[in-house]
């Protein structure tokens, strides 16, 4: 009876993350790029997790250990790039990120076709498990100083928080799964549900303080001052609407401000909303750029001021400008 308790409780919680993946990459409107990478660390998760619990209670095709052992071997990656996405700490995550992806899936099939169980058991095993030790001390090296900064109860941007959190939440999985090979190998998967239903419950209380504390309430003239005027230098000179990946919480997380209350900046102070608020700056640089540098063709210019494709550029030109790029440019 206690064997069937612990597995439906280790069962419930993979069952759940796959849900929670399964909205992050289907369901979720105005998705984000981070959104995308906490999908695929939860859905690697999901499966190594999933093998685990399985392969306690019973026996199980040997094709699945090795499918739960490629998902472990992805999650150094997700965690990796989940963090600089959070904290937009690079401007071609993408790209970096498939190459990462790209070479470890890779590496995963070709020992899957040349290798059997028995060196997938033994040795493959060790190496997959040192190359996510390998990205979670990158991880905790860089991150250095927003962990220490955690843990000394020191004011964090709610991004960076949260993906310290999303980060210590991992190493506390791998943590337990490790020491399950010296005690019960169940407690891996019931250290997995019970982290997820921990992280999960302290993200929404978070979210839910966060919004009781900014909607509805105008922030006060002074603090509006001071906070407009470093997001004026942000788009003005640093120009930080060129980023095509920006976002609320990563212009939020150079503000020092949460998503939240930069929302309601931009609503209630500014009114107009984040994505108008950065088009704006995108297309007046564009209008300059079509004057300025007639070389330049419309497609390069949407590019050089933030926009992904053409199709984006034009629409939000035509919504503030009432006229094409290539008319205005004419004209």
């Amino acid at each position: 009876m206690a064997e069937k308790i612990l597995f439906f409780f280790s069962a419930l919680g993979v069952f759940n993350v796959l849900l929670v993946a399964l909205y992050l990459f289907v369901i979720k409107p105005n998705r984000q790029l981070e959104d995308s990478f906490l999908g695929i660390l939860l859905l690697c998760l999901a499966i190594r997790v999933g093998v685990s619990c399985f392969h306690f209670f019973g026996d199980i095709p040997k094709a699945l250990i090795k499918w739960g052992l490629m998902a472990n071997l992805l999650l150094g990656p997700a965690i990796l790039f989940l963090m600089k996405a959070l904290a937009n700490r690079s401007q071609k995550i993408a790209r970096e990120s498939l190459l990462h992806f790209g070479v470890l899936s890779f590496c995963s099939i070709l020992c899957w076709a040349l290798f059997d169980f028995t060196i997938w058991n033994w040795r493959i095993r060790y190496i997959i498990h040192a190359i996510l030790t390998v990205y979670l001390l990158q991880v905790a090296f860089v991150w250095r100083r927003e962990i220490w900064a955690f843990f000394s109860s020191k004011k964090l941007a709610s991004s960076v928080k949260k993906a310290v959190i999303i980060y210590l939440s991992l190493v506390l999985i791998c943590l337990g799964f490790a020491v399950s090979l010296f005690t019960s190998y169940i407690l891996g998967p019931l250290t997995f549900s019970l982290v997820f239903y921990l992280a999960a419950g302290y993200f929404l209380l978070s979210n839910q303080k966060e919004k009781k504390h900014t909607v509805g309430r105008k922030i006060d003239q002074q603090a509006f001052n001071r906070i407009n005027q470093k997001l004026t230098q942000l788009m003005e000179v640093d120009n930080v609407y060129r980023n095509p990946d920006i976002k609320l919480a990563s212009l939020a997380n150079q503000l020092s401000v949460s998503k939240h209350l930069l929302s309601s900046i931009l609503n209630d102070n500014l009114e107009t909303n984040f994505h108008q608020y950065i088009n704006h700056y995108r297309i007046h640089e564009a209008c300059r750029l079509l004057k300025e540098n007639k070389h330049y063709s419309i497609e390069a210019i949407g590019q050089e001021v933030g926009f992904h494709s053409r199709s984006s550029f034009f629409a939000a030109f035509k919504k503030l400008k009432g006229t094409t790029p290539s008319k205005y440019r004419e004209g």
